[in-house]
């Protein structure tokens, strides 16, 4: 399942990033690469963008860059 379709408060784990994508790689400089636990804690009132939180960081980022990342429940 991609980032963007997860659920609000569900905890999450990363399989695959596509580090083509800036944002991502971005993201990735900053700690986020797979077996990376992940959670969606805010969406905005018309559900773009998201927040994520991991490791203890809290970052957004827009749904078009959140199908860039795959992840699975844990």
């Amino acid at each position: 399942m991609r980032l963007d379709q997860i659920a609000k408060n569900g905890n999450f784990r990363v399989v695959e990033l596509d580090s083509e994508n800036r944002c991502v790689a971005r993201l990735m400089s900053m700690g986020l690469l797979p077996q990376q636990s992940i959670r969606l804690t805010h969406e905005a009132p018309l559900g773009d963008p998201i927040a994520i939180e991991f490791n203890g960081c809290q970052m957004s980022l827009r749904l078009t860059d959140a199908k860039a990342v795959e992840v699975e429940p844990l």
